[in-house]
This record gives structure tokens, C-alpha cells and sequence, in this order.
């Protein structure tokens, strides 16, 4: 389970590796990894202030915060989440009191740790979510700003109600735990579901307009699905989000299968790419996979599975190989192949997952719910703690199960409906099959026994066969994008064109958007991870990231031409020549700037062509960064979103864009090059896979429709999300 067997060769406390020991039965080298980090928890006495964000980082991170009283790892990644994860797990596997009495301390402590630096209340009610701190794979670059995380609140709401529960049985108080849990699980239900979407949003800002980040990455929907958030329609509305909203890639090649299109998943829709945002990686299609048989939908979750050991074990530079990325990642390749993550969350999906043996020894069950593909005929399991076999034939399933587990337990065995009629036998026994019925789960029976040693169970179908029911995702294009398109910017201009007066309004240079230091307020008053202060870059490997924007061509060309910059379509812009003149107007969520602007119209148009320039990132993905919206004497409006990756662009870079990782379906904006005043149309067949760091930055082209019979009053610039500037530069309206 160590970090990286071949390249960092490093003792790190996190990640998902630790889950292996448990999910193959090897508790005692569990509980060594346990006790050895246990020794290693931060005692000290708690500070009495939280310290601010950490100057050397550029206020992107909080160490000097982090490591507190209760803090186990001392590095900059958190991962006390997954380690409390693993050791409740653990005592599920074993039921071992003894064990949790003496972790019991370092769990309180943890508890704490998290309350005291993580937790974040909301509205008047305060209900509680948790920020994530680098505390899942997806950790460098993940920065939440002080917001509530779905994937963190997840975490806490499962160890909160099973610290309820160890407690109790140590006899001690678990009902501060309990109430905790449920606070929590009404801020998940509150706050962050979505219905539209059918999943929890990524996370809720604490700043600014505290919106609702819809686009849920994997982690989200496997991390709320595992530590049992959802109802079950709730967990199968979220796999079909999956279906519908992340990055397929097809598996295919020489040798692969092709009785099914077997694929894997980016990690995320967001964009721009950044390092382990959005790649596509062993650990984080096998727990989607686990998400999907504990939602029900075991064909699909086997074909993804499949997917992720065919592109690693098979097609992959090291065959075999239960890897971290994988050769279809469009950035990365196998850049890293011997991660330990892949191989504890696969442990648990092979276990938990296919076979569906899912223990509860704390009280007293072991629950068996397989996830075999329905055209299976045989399985077998070989385990230290249970030996599983199956067989079907005819009418017949063969459930035998022989426990190692050394105390009687009670089994309840889930499977699926196969007839109309049933009846089942344990060793020879007549027993119930119960019925269970769950809106967005297929039927199942279940049927209850006691188990010492071995039981087998036949269950003998009758009647009409009940079809398989699970709705597998298609290789059909999907359209991913959001938000209104501009206009396509080869179309000639046709009407009287007109420039709108800016100087007066402008309060900033173009080239001075990203500057050391320049974004200090409002930021998080908590332990967070955020931008840095210079407004680009990111947490973990990019805390000094400085990007030069140089806008001496576009001030060359409008001195050329009279302070005019023209596009090939024949909309002219106005913009200074003089290289020291102020040349947009920035709104932003930052005090450096207003939240909106407004500029005064008249007359009428049919169109308002726009020069725009600012910064997004992705955690401000698949969302609308901002607007423009124009308002008519009568007091109706038209709106254009900008909206990350549709309309809004980023500055310094243009977006990849390909078929599969990065996909945008939506009409690509016309940019212009600040440093050489090129303007560039861009084409969706021939632009796919150029999208790159753009020299000296690039500012972009819009367009917004508006009613010819209306009277103009007003055109506002307004920033809707944290972290990003919006700048207008021109307004060009077509009369």
C-alpha cells in the first residue's frame, strides 16, 4: 500500500491502497497500518486561533492550519478522511471492540480536526457541508475556496453516524455523533441535490452568491452512493448522470473483446484540463464501478470494470499491471503506473462489488448481494474470511458459502428477480424469500438464514422471466454543452455598425489581470485550499504560476487604424492605441473590481458584438461564470451567459477540445491574439486537439441577439462565480 512501489517509494498515510488489506482479508496487516499512524496523530494542544493562509504558497494553501491537534500526516495532503474511512471499514470486516476501544481516541480526534477546520454552515439554519482538503485521489489542484463538498460532507456524515454507532457499543455518548449525522445528511438533501441533474452538486461556495456547482465529478457520485447518502432511485438517477454527463472513451483495439463496447471514464467533464481534475484513472472508473452495483445496475457496472482492466492490465505498457493512469488519457498517457490506490478501490469493487459480500460484523450480519452479469453461469471466491461459490442451471441458482469468520452470523442474501415465482431452500430447508422492491432498483429477493460454518441455498425459479433491467450507456454523440452559443462568427456583418464610447468606463489594462499578490479579499477565513493570489495557477504544483499577458499587437493595430480592430466578418471594434491607456473594464467577486458594470444604450439593434477578455479555471466548469445581460426601455432583457467552456474562454490558453476527455459541442468563439493582433476563426474539425497556452494571451469574440423592435437602455457586465474576472473591452452594436 505503499505510494508509488516503483517511483516515490513513500509512506503516505492516504489515498485508497489501505482499503486492499481489509477487502483481502489481511486484518492483521491492517491493523498495523492503523496503529503505526495512530502513533503518529498530532497531539499537540489546540491552537487558539486558526492560522491564515500560508504567505509562501500565495494564500493557495494552510498548512502552518492543517497540522493540528488530530491531524495524522503531516504533509500537505490531508487524508485523515480516507484513513478514518478505511478503519470503519475494518471494524465491519472484524467487529474487533477491543481494537476500536483503542483507536477510539484518535477517532474523537479526527472528529474534532474536522469540526474545527473543515466544517461550514449555511443559511440560517447553519446546516452543516465539509470542504474537501486534499482528501480524495483527485487532490492536486482540487481547491473548494471555503465551499461545502459533497464528497467531504459524504465522508463525515458515514463517520459521524458510525462513530454513533462504536460508541454505543464502548459505552459511551454517541448522540452528538448521530446529530451531527443528520444534520448532515439534511445539508446533502437541502442544498446540494439537484433534480434536474438527478445528482449532488460538486459543492456549494461559501462566498460570493454561495452557488451551487452542478457538475459532479466521479468522486462525487461514487463517494455519496458509498457512504450511503442516496435513496436508491437517488443512486441510480446518479449513474445515469454518469451515463449522460461524463467523458466516455471506448476500449478498442487488437485483441479486446467486442461482445460489449467496453470504455472508461474521464474523472470529470471540467475544463480547462489540470492534474488529476480530469484524467482518466484506474481507481476512479473501478469505485464508479462499485457505485454502480451498490446502485443496482450490475451489467453496467461489470462492462466498466471490464473496461478498466482491459485498457490497464491488457492494452497497457505493463500488462498485468493494476495501474493509476492509463494510455487513453489524452495528457498524461501511463505517466504513472504503480500507484497503490487502483489496487485497494479494485480490491473492494472485485469483493464488495461483483461478488457483493459486504460484511457488518459490529452487528452481527454478513450481507451477499451479487453483481454477476446476468449471463453468468458459474463464480467462485476464495477469501481468508468466506468461500462463495455459484452455479446456475435451468431454473436453478446454487448459492454455497462457507464462513471463516469464527461467530455466528446472520446472512442475508439479495439477488435478483429471475421468474415470477419462487422457492428457496437453506441446506435442505424450506426459508422465506422476501420480496424487495425499491423505485429505480430492479426486483430482488432476499432471503434470510443463520450462518455458522456453510450454507447453501437453492433458489428454484418458476414462471415468466423478469429482464435484465439496466439501461447501458450508448456511443451516441453528447451534447455536453450549456448555456447559450454566439452567433457563428463567419457570418458577415449586414447591418449599420457602431461603436460604443468605453474610455470613460475603463478601469484597468488587460495586461494587468494577473499579477503577484493582486487577489487577497474576499477569500476563506477557514483552512481552505484556493487560487493563488496572482489569480491563475492552482494548490498543489502551481502555487507560483505566473502568466505574462503582452497586448502589444492589438494596440498596434488599432494605432494602425485608428483606434479600430476588425475582424474578417467586417464588425470593427473600437480599442486605445496608446500602449499606457486603460483598455477593459473588469468586473470580478474580488474587491479589486466592481461585481458589475453598466453601460448606457440607446436606439435599437439587432446584434451586440462584444471584445471580452478575463480568466476562468475549472473549478468554474460546465457553469456560467457570468453575464451579459441587456436591458430595454420597456424593462425586458436579453441575456448572454458566459459559461465555462461554451462562451467563456480563459486568457492565457484555448481550450483542448476533443471528440472523447474534452468535449465541447458548442460553436467555437472567434480570438483575438493580444500580442500579434491576430485574429483567429476557429473551426471545430480542424481546432480539435490544438487548444494550448496561448502567447501573450487571447481575448474573445461574442455576440448577443437582440430585438430589433426594442429601445436599448442599458448593457451590464456582471461576475456570477468566485475565484474569476470578467473584462469587457468593446462593444460594436449593429444597427
Amino acid at each position: 500500500i505503499m505510494h508509488g512501489a516503483i517511483a516515490w517509494r513513500t509512506r503516505l498515510l492516504g489515498w485508497r491502497g489501505p482499503y486492499v488489506l481489509d477487502a483481502l482479508g489481511w486484518h492483521d496487516r491492517a491493523r498495523q497500518n492503523f496503529t503505526y499512524w495512530a502513533g503518529r496523530q498530532n497531539t499537540a494542544p489546540i491552537p487558539e486561533k486558526i492560522p491564515p493562509p500560508d504567505a509562501v504558497s500565495n494564500l493557495a494553501r494552510s498548512e502552518a492550519a492543517l497540522h493540528s491537534n488530530g491531524d495524522l500526516s503531516n504533509s500537505h495532503y490531508d487524508m485523515n478522511l480516507v484513513f478514518i474511512d478505511a478503519l470503519f471499514r475494518h471494524l465491519r470486516w472484524t467487529g474487533d471492540l477491543d481494537f476500536a476501544r483503542t483507536m477510539w481516541p484518535v477517532v474523537e480526534r479526527h472528529l474534532a480536526w474536522e469540526h474545527r477546520l473543515f466544517r461550514r454552515e449555511f443559511g440560517q439554519q447553519k446546516l452543516p457541508l465539509y470542504e474537501g482538503y486534499a482528501a480524495i485521489w483527485a487532490s492536486d489542484d482540487l481547491q473548494y475556496h471555503g465551499g461545502g463538498a459533497a464528497h467531504a460532507s459524504a465522508y463525515n456524515y458515514l463517520h459521524h453516524k458510525s462513530a454513533a454507532q462504536i460508541a454505543r457499543l464502548l459505552g459511551y455518548d454517541g448522540a452528538p455523533y448521530e446529530q451531527e449525522a443528520a444534520l448532515i445528511a439534511r445539508a446533502m438533501r437541502e442544498l446540494l441535490w439537484l433534480p434536474k441533474e438527478g445528482t449532488f452538486g460538486e459543492f456549494k461556495d461559501l462566498l460570493g452568491n454561495q452557488l451551487v456547482h452542478p457538475s459532479a465529478a466521479l468522486w462525487t457520485v461514487y463517494h455519496t452512493i458509498d457512504a450511503e447518502i442516496p435513496t436508491p432511485l437517488e443512486a441510480w438517477q446518479m449513474t445515469r448522470y454518469v451515463d449522460a454527463q461524463m467523458p466516455h472513451l471506448p476500449v478498442r483495439g487488437p485483441g479486446v473483446p467486442t461482445e460489449a463496447d467496453y470504455y472508461v471514464l474521464a474523472s470529470s467533464n471540467w475544463m480547462p484540463y489540470s492534474w488529476s481534475i480530469n484524467n482518466v484513472v484506474m481507481g476512479e472508473n473501478v469505485h464508479t464501478a462499485l457505485a454502480f452495483w451498490q446502485a443496482g445496475r450490475a451489467e453496467e457496472a461489470f462492462r466498466l470494470t471490464k473496461g478498466a482492466l482491459l485498457a490497464s492490465m491488457f492494452m497497457g505498457i505493463s500488462p498485468g499491471n493494476v495501474g493509476s493512469m492509463n494510455y487513453l488519457d489524452v495528457y498524461r498517457r501511463e505517466s504513472q503506473r504503480d500507484f497503490a490506490d487502483g489496487s485497494g478501490v479494485l480490491s473492494r469493487a472485485m469483493i464488495e462489488g461483483l461478488f457483493g459480500v459486504r460484511p457488518d460484523l459490529l452487528n452481527g450480519r454478513l450481507q451477499v448481494t451479487p453483481g454477476f452479469p446476468h449471463s453468468w453461469k458459474n463464480a467462485s471466491l476464495r477469501h481468508p474470511k468466506i468461500d462463495f461459490s455459484y452455479r446456475a442451471k435451468g431454473g436453478k441458482e446454487i448459492f454455497t458459502l462457507d464462513s471463516h469468520f469464527g461467530r455466528p452470523l446472520e446472512l442475508k442474501l439479495q439477488i435478483l428477480a429471475r421468474g415470477e415465482s419462487v422457492r428457496a431452500t437453506s441446506n435442505g430447508r424450506e426459508v422465506p424469500a422476501k420480496a424487495v422492491a425499491a423505485p429505480g432498483v430492479p426486483p430482488r429477493i432476499e432471503i434470510t438464514v443463520p450462518l455458522s460454518d456453510r450454507a447453501e441455498i437453492v433458489v428454484d425459479w418458476s414462471g415468466a422471466a423478469v429482464p435484465v433491467q439496466d439501461a447501458a450507456f450508448a456511443f451516441a454523440p453528447i451534447d455536453q454543452s450549456k448555456g447559450p452559443a454566439s452567433p457563428s462568427p463567419g457570418l458577415r456583418a449586414t447591418g449599420r455598425l457602431e461603436q460604443v464610447e468605453l474610455t470613460t468606463q475603463f478601469n484597468d489594462r488587460v495586461t494587468e489581470i494577473f499579477r503577484q499578490g493582486k487577489y487577497v479579499s474576499p477569500r476563506s477565513p477557514y483552512v481552505s485550499l484556493a487560487i493563488p493570489a496572482q489569480g491563475v495557477g492552482a494548490w498543489a504544483g502551481h502555487v507560483n504560476e505566473m502568466v505574462e499577458i503582452d497586448d502589444r499587437g492589438v494596440r498596434a493595430v488599432a494605432a494602425a487604424q485608428g483606434g479600430k480592430l476588425e475582424l474578417p466578418n467586417g464588425v470593427a471594434f473600437s480599442t486605445p492605441g496608446d500602449a499606457e491607456a486603460k483598455n477593459i473594464i473588469f468586473t470580478s467577486q474580488w474587491d479589486n473590481y466592481p461585481r458589475e458594470v453598466s453601460v448606457p444604450l440607446s436606439g435599437r439593434a439587432t446584434t451586440a458584438h462584444l471584445l471580452m477578455a478575463g480568466s476562468t479555471n475549472f473549478m468554474q466548469s460546465r457553469f456560467d461564470n457570468g453575464e451579459v445581460v441587456v436591458s430595454y426601455a420597456d424593462g425586458s432583457s436579453a441575456r448572454l451567459a458566459l459559461h465555462n467552456p461554451t462562451t467563456w474562454w480563459p486568457i492565457e490558453q484555448d481550450y483542448f477540445i476533443d471528440d472523447y476527455q474534452f468535449r465541447n459541442d458548442a460553436p467555437l468563439p472567434t480570438r483575438v491574439d493580444l500580442k500579434t493582433g491576430k485574429v483567429r476563426v476557429l473551426e471545430a474539425s480542424a481546432f480539435k486537439g490544438q487548444g494550448r497556452r496561448v502567447d501573450g494571451g487571447a481575448a474573445t469574440v461574442l455576440s448577443l441577439p437582440l430585438d430589433p423592435t426594442k429601445t436599448l437602455r442599458s448593457l451590464t457586465v456582471r461576475t456570477l462565480a468566485n475565484e474569476v474576472v470578467i473584462g469587457l473591452m468593446s462593444i460594436t452594436l449593429e444597427r
